[in-house]
């Protein structure tokens, strides 16, 4: 009680210090403009996922619940002091280094946390992290503590700063330029960076709505941590690199949402060809065949390797409930309820076409 005590005076004084320089250094006016940014920031509001659940499509159709009543909201910035509070022995001090920490950043955002703990398990992390580099290093300022502007996704346009080419030019010095290779070209910029140079994608398979109400724990409400396959969406017209979230209601009302997602596990050579042209995959969605991308056996899920295009009414997730302490796959009596979020695009089947024909990488 004590120590959350000195936690509360601790924060109520850094607070008064912060708002104290800015007027100092930068008048009243300032310290509002600077207050104003932050609390329109897409970190402060949390209308990234709001907007998404309470979409006419969205996980809110079938839970019923507005998103103000989930615990959600409670994982976004409050202030400052989240990321820049930092404790020590002589007393509170305000750190810009400490915001800077990776650590800081993966306190909330649980999916790249869970990405770099198997990747350093699995000993095939990024070329970024190898090279020991932070969040900040990619993202700015202007991002984490907003500009003044109410965004409702980060893939709003203007919203995001953070591009493979703000750094990986055709003349870059500091970082490794961008080879003048037929991979690079062949695509016509149709392809985004993270196509072919993203390993494959983090999720969190079949979070059942039903097991988080009983239980009020994430890790239990969910089947397992799934980094097998790279989905591909379309976003803007671009191919890039996605994820995939299965749910499950109450009811067992299944629901299935496809997005683009940049997972940070990032390989210094892209893909061949080969492993995404005619794949069997490829080929079963080309056909328009079903595709089922994951089989429940033996009491696991195992799941398709390689590349996925979406093709929301192809493909065929498996959803499963929770009977004591076993998950078990059951047969939904309705279609899935899909979205596409975050304004992700399916493929369509002239893509799929073009995706099917044979190429061979050559150097």
């Amino acid at each position: 009680m004590k120590g959350e005590k000195e936690k509360m005076k601790c924060k109520f004084y850094f607070t008064l210090f912060f708002v104290s320089i800015l007027i100092m250094f930068g008048g009243a006016a300032a310290a509002e403009e600077q207050q104003q940014c932050f609390h329109s920031s897409l970190h402060h509001t949390g209308e990234g996922m709001r907007y998404w659940y309470e979409a006419e499509n969205g996980f809110m159709a079938i839970t019923g619940m507005p998103y103000d009543s989930l615990g959600c909201k409670n994982c976004h910035v409050k202030s400052c002091d989240d990321c820049h509070l930092k404790i020590t022995k002589e007393g509170c001090v305000y750190s810009t280094e400490l915001a800077r920490s990776k650590q800081v950043c993966l306190k909330c955002h649980a999916r790249e946390k869970a990405t770099t703990k198997y990747d350093e398990m699995m000993a095939c992390e990024g070329v970024h992290a190898e090279n020991n580099m932070d969040c900040m290093d990619c993202h700015s300022k202007r991002e984490v503590h907003g500009d003044g502007n109410v965004y409702s996704s980060m893939r709003q346009d203007g919203a995001m700063d953070t591009a493979c080419t703000n750094c990986h030019t055709e003349d870059a010095e500091e970082y490794p330029a961008l080879p003048d290779t037929r991979s690079h070209t062949v695509h016509k910029g149709k392809l985004e960076c993270n196509a072919c140079h993203v390993q494959n994608s983090m999720t969190c398979y079949n979070c059942h709505f039903g097991v988080l109400a009983k239980t009020k724990s994430k890790p239990e409400s969910f089947t397992m941590k799934v980094k097998d396959f790279l989905l591909l969406v379309k976003f803007k017209g671009k191919v890039t690199s996605g994820t995939i979230q299965t749910l499950v209601g109450k009811n067992n009302e299944p629901f299935v949402s496809y997005v683009p997602y940049f997972t940070h596990s990032v390989m210094r050579e892209g893909r061949k060809c080969e492993q995404c042209h005619a794949t069997e995959a490829v080929k079963t969605l080309a056909s328009s065949q079903k595709m089922i991308p994951a089989v429940f056996k033996d009491d696991k899920l195992e799941f398709y390797k390689g590349i996925i295009p979406v093709v929301p009414e192809l493909l065929a997730w498996p959803f499963l409930e929770k009977k004591g302490d076993q998950w078990v796959s059951f047969e939904p009596k309705t279609e899935p309820l899909v979205q596409m979020a975050l304004y992700a695009e399916p493929f369509t089947q002239d893509d799929l076409k073009k995706l099917a024909v044979e190429y061979k990488y050559e150097e």
